[in-house]
């Protein structure tokens, strides 16, 4: 045969049509194999192109516009170019352990299934991610009849039997129910295969256990690189320390710290870019917009059905802008202002103890405000009403017999049925009730704001749930604290913001709001002694924590009357001594209109 019949692909160890490679900024070159391709090359997948990966936060980080699309193909990457065969997160982990570790039995069907589901965990993502979640639906929808909410988990299994059913992928309904697993993070539709599918293996996409798991792995690295931040995370550390000990996945002891830092830059992700306090008031109307755009685009029907579904994405908010239907017009005005940067305003900002969201949701609420606000307008109201004098007609003059001649008429010296009634018929001071009106609020014009911030597993320390092995015990647990003492007490906190929608009102909201703090529960210093997790060296972490690993206690013993002014101002010195104090001069009162103006954060 002559060489000109000889085909160049035959000579090459690895057929390049058999796979295709990405850049991708965080791996570099990755690369996917045929299968995958074809499940990448479907409108269900590249809908994912379409929903930024950390929601409004790009509206005020402008480098933060990575989409979910190169997210979930970093979750799941393949490196070729790796003698091992191994490849990035989800599969590379799975194959490490099945290099490592041959006497676990991970086959073939294991490796794709833990794939696919790192491919496509996020499938079922909505406009502006969490935000659709957590406010969207449940404002048009409310709880079900059982009091769940829906999750977009729910929508990544629809939209999965979507893409396998219309674009004629193989997989079995085994494999595909296996997968669903795998995404939610623990055995449901498989609870039944025989054999029993391996434990372990719901640790790595989605770990209900510790929340160790490569869906953050990834976007912790993506979403710092993104915004310009430094990351600490190195996954390949980890990836390499990782073994199965007792049928969990566990970690050497000395990369304690390596985990410590994943849950840590987890937390302080969310603390500093995913609720700022801008990107949530951003929030807040794009909620406005969504649920006023129901009507028309049918947004809360839209989870139910993967045919509309498919365009819900990011885009909405220019079909709203672009729309001429009037049902959209109050839509539209709120659109108008978020492209002017007409933006809530926010009046208030608290960092409290995450117990206070669950004594004070219910009744810390913008209803509660605005009521309050009324309740201060009639309290201002009665106190700026006219002395009896000026009842009277008489109008007293400048000097000292002037305010001698109103004493004369006051009730304490005047008798009781010569008193002028403080009726409503009585004449008001005009500019006194001007002010007042000017300070009327309504629940429209409040926003309340609980975020809670932890450390992946709420008010639990995800280290106390990890399992480490030492060189010495490959086959028993060592506690997490063998590696270092310095660890937070408490992993749980609760940021309370208040805003409003009219800056104009600001002082008068934040005025009704510090009443309403004062009339709020504080938390009980009678809470029962806090109990340890119980950490079995042989067993391992609990599988299933019953109960916190430590009670948070108030830090103080401050009411919540106190609250506003000790967390308001960031700026403020540290407090001064008696001595000092006579020394200077009375400062301004917090609660004054001066201090407003120089206290309230923009």
């Amino acid at each position: 045969m002559a060489s000109s019949d000889i085909d160049p692909l035959d000579c090459m160890d690895e057929d390049p049509r058999d796979y295709r490679a990405f850049k991708d900024s965080v791996h570099d070159f990755i690369k996917f194999d045929s299968f995958i391709c074809k499940i990448i090359d479907t409108p269900q997948f590249q809908r994912l192109r379409y929903l930024k990966q950390l929601g409004v936060s790009y509206f005020v980080f402008p480098s933060a516009s990575h989409n979910r699309f190169e997210h979930c193909l970093g979750s799941d990457a393949i490196d070729r170019d790796d003698p091992l065969g191994t490849g990035y997160l989800a599969r590379k982990l799975v194959l490490h352990l099945q290099q490592r570790q041959p006497s676990l039995g991970i086959n073939d069907r294991d490796i794709q299934c833990v794939t696919i589901a790192g491919l496509c965990h996020d499938l079922g993502h909505g406009p502006f991610s969490h935000v659709f979640d957590n406010y969207v639906i449940p404002a048009i929808r409310g709880p079900r009849p059982d009091g769940t909410h829906w999750c977009h988990e729910e929508a990544s299994e629809m939209m999965l039997d979507s893409l396998v059913r219309e674009n004629d992928i193989p997989l079995s309904e085994d494999r595909i129910a296996f997968i669903k697993d795998l995404i939610r993070g623990e055995p449901r539709l498989s609870a039944g295969h025989n054999p029993p599918e391996k434990q372990f293996l719901f640790e790595i996409v989605a770990n209900k256990r510790n929340g160790i798991d490569v869906d953050k792995w990834d976007y912790i690295a993506r979403d710092t690189k993104a915004i310009g931040e430094g990351c600490t995370l190195v996954t390949s550390r980890l990836i390499e320390a990782a073994r199965v000990v007792r049928d969990t996945i566990a970690y050497n002891w000395k990369d304690a710290q390596s985990v410590y830092e994943l849950v840590y830059s987890r937390y302080s992700l969310h603390k500093r870019f995913y609720n700022h306090k801008t990107a949530k008031a951003i929030e807040h109307m794009i909620v406005d917009v969504l649920v006023e755009a129901d009507p028309v685009y049918h947004i809360g029907a839209s989870i139910d059905d993967p045919s509309r579904y498919l365009y819900m994405t990011d885009s909405i908010l220019e079909d709203v802008e672009r729309s001429m239907d009037p049902r959209l017009e109050k839509a539209r005005a709120i659109m108008k202002d978020l492209r002017k940067r007409i933006l809530p305003k926010r009046v208030e900002e608290k960092c409290l103890p995450w117990q206070y969201k669950k004594l004070w949701q219910d009744k810390l609420t913008p209803k509660a405000v605005a009521d309050m606000s009324v309740k201060r307008r009639q309290e201002k109201r009665a106190s700026k009403r006219l002395r009896p004098g000026r009842a009277l007609g008489i109008i007293p003059e400048e000097g000292p017999e002037a305010m001698e001649r109103t004493q004369s008429l006051s009730g304490d010296l005047l008798p009781a049925t010569q008193v002028p009634s403080l009726s409503q018929d009585t004449e008001m001071d005009t500019d006194a009730e001007t002010v007042v009106d000017e300070e009327i609020l309504t629940e429209n014009d409040v926003i309340i704001d609980f975020c809670m911030l932890h450390f992946g597993m709420k008010e639990k320390d995800p280290l106390e749930y990890v399992g480490f092995y030492g060189k010495e015990s490959f086959q028993n647990f060592i506690r997490p604290d063998v590696s270092g003492h310095l660890r937070p007490q408490h992993f749980q906190e609760l940021i309370l913001r208040c805003y409003t929608r009219d800056e104009s009102k600001k002082d008068a909201v934040q005025d009704a709001f510090r009443e309403v703090l004062k009339t709020l529960p504080d938390l009980t210093h009678s809470t029962p002694p806090p109990q340890a997790v119980v950490f079995d060296t042989a067993k391992g972490p609990p599988r299933t924590p019953a109960n916190p690993p430590r009670e948070l206690q108030p830090e103080s013993s401050m009411s919540p009357a106190q609250f506003p002014n000790q967390f308001l101002n960031r700026n403020q010195s540290p407090p001064k001594s008696k001595k000092r104090q006579r020394d200077e001069s009375p400062a301004v009162e917090l609660g004054s209109k001066a201090s407003k103006r120089r206290v309230v954060s923009d």
